[in-house]
């Protein structure tokens, strides 16, 4: 059997196309991952802007107790679910501040969500707008204050 000796020439040219349709994978996965984020960045951005008119739906139901309203709200909620937002659950639950936002302090249980004044949302597991809360704190106005700790 007679050994035919490979041209060092095609070797290289052979070399060089396998990295260049390597190149040529990494390119169109990165390209993918781009479209992806624009478009997660895209729906953010919308999501964003609808939050505000579904704060006013829910302000106007609690005020007008109407059934077709309500309907409404349910019906646009439910979509926006669909995209992956999903409703803070913040009354009753301690502070997290990674989460929630403290607007005010009161007169309750150290650390524990008494209210909510404006509904937070997660969007695909990340806090997309935190939820603004009254949080509980013992002895607020100092009455009964343990023995050491100073008065504010």
């Amino acid at each position: 059997m007679k050994k035919t000796k490979i041209d060092p020439q095609i070797i290289d040219l052979q070399d060089k196309l396998n990295r260049s349709l390597a190149d040529y994978a990494n390119f169109q996965k990165r390209v993918e991952r781009e479209k992806e984020a624009f478009a997660s960045l895209t729906l953010v951005s919308i999501i964003l802007r609808f939050l505000e008119v579904l704060d006013d739906y829910q302000l106007v139901a609690s005020h007008l107790k109407d059934e077709g309203l309500n309907m409404a709200n349910k019906k646009f909620m439910t979509t926006l679910q669909n995209y992956g937002l999903t409703e803070i659950k913040a009354e009753n639950q301690k502070f997290d501040p990674s989460i929630m936002e403290c607007q005010v302090v009161v007169e309750g249980e150290d650390d524990k969500v008494i209210a909510v004044t404006k509904t937070g949302y997660m969007f695909n597991g990340q806090c997309l707008r935190p939820a603004t809360v009254a949080v509980g704190k013992k002895n607020l106005n100092g009455e009964s204050s343990p023995a050491g700790e100073a008065k504010t």
